[in-house]
């Protein structure tokens, strides 16, 4: 009668061992560097930038770093190095199908959690920064997320998480321009400046303005219409009024000039000019009709998101 509880209590050291050995392997799978890395990947890849920077080791209050612009495909620990002095890196494959890089991340122990539970923190937090840029405006888009430098052709300081992709492009109705993918890894380069060009609004907005330049040219009765990059010189009598019209459209182009966020602008029209003359040696009356081509220049300036063309004075 006196076996029964010791057959019990028998049964209770065996449950209790094996808690304890089933928790010792569950610490054994989740307390390491490992383990500290994928949870750290898995949340960058579910874009928890909350959890992303408590695993990062980055201090309360700062600011969060950017996430990944895509949907990560791969996600592995594939190797381990020792570094000694407890340090371990921890080399993982991260990325798309098309774009996964090898990242390696050093991590040393930390305080162990309930002073029993091995912890492990990296020893520099996984972020990144690099200088983002427009070299003709001052307004980018990061992730989908509009940014702006301080002027045109100047950047703007940007810091992601390790290996997060960033996409960075320009979206304004006046400029575009190739669309940049960096992946945060030691290969990337620090600085990033896009090139823009004009968008096809852009120009029509320059061509109507240098038409209704050029219209208000041609309704001057003068041979030198004023503020004009076009006039005859006639030496003989001119009778009755010059007239003048626009022979054809003018074909304008837009390039970057060397002042940041600024166009040149040169336009070429066809101006026709119909006149009556009377001859001052013989007095004989001709009609003189004649086509001229009348040189734009300008420039193109963005200001508070607008363009704002400055028609240059003609040359004397």
């Amino acid at each position: 009668m006196r076996r029964a509880p010791l057959v019990w209590g028998g049964a209770v050291a065996a449950v209790v061992g094996a808690g304890a050995g089933l928790l010792a392997l569950l610490i054994g799978a989740t307390a390491t560097p490992e383990a500290h890395v994928e949870r750290y990947l898995h949340a960058l890849a579910a874009d928890d930038l909350v959890t992303a920077s408590r695993l990062a080791g980055l201090p309360e209050g700062t600011p969060t770093p950017l996430g990944d612009a895509g949907e990560p495909a791969v996600l592995a620990v594939i190797g381990r190095i020792e570094r000694g002095d407890d340090r371990v890196a921890i080399i993982a494959e991260y990325g798309g199908a098309t774009d996964a890089e090898t990242v390696i991340l050093t991590l040393a122990p930390a305080e162990p959690l309930l002073g029993i539970i091995p912890q492990w923190s990296f020893t520099t937090p996984p972020v990144r920064s690099l200088e983002v840029g427009v070299d003709q405006h001052d307004e980018f888009l990061l992730n989908d997320e509009r940014l702006a430098a301080a002027a045109a052709g100047e950047t703007a300081r940007v810091t992601g998480f390790v290996p997060a992709r960033l996409e960075i492009g320009i979206a304004d109705p006046y400029v575009d321009g190739r669309s940049v993918s960096v992946r945060l890894t030691g290969a990337a380069p620090r600085v990033v400046m896009l090139e823009a060009e004009p968008t096809a609004r852009l120009e029509r907005g320059v061509l109507q303005e240098v038409e209704a330049f050029l219209a208000d040219c041609v309704e001057q009765e003068v041979l030198q219409p004023a503020g004009c990059p076009f006039g005859r010189a006639i030496d003989d009598r001119v009778l009755g009024t010059p007239q003048w019209q626009l022979v054809s459209d003018p074909i304008v182009s837009l390039t970057a000039s060397s002042t940041p966020g600024t166009w040149e602008v040169r336009a070429l029209a066809e101006v026709g000019l119909r006149v009556t003359v009377q001859r001052l040696f013989d007095g004989r009356i001709s009609d003189v009709d004649t086509t001229l081509t009348a040189t734009v220049t300008g420039e193109v300036v963005m200001r508070d998101g607008m363009p704002r063309l400055t028609i240059a004075p003609p040359r004397s």
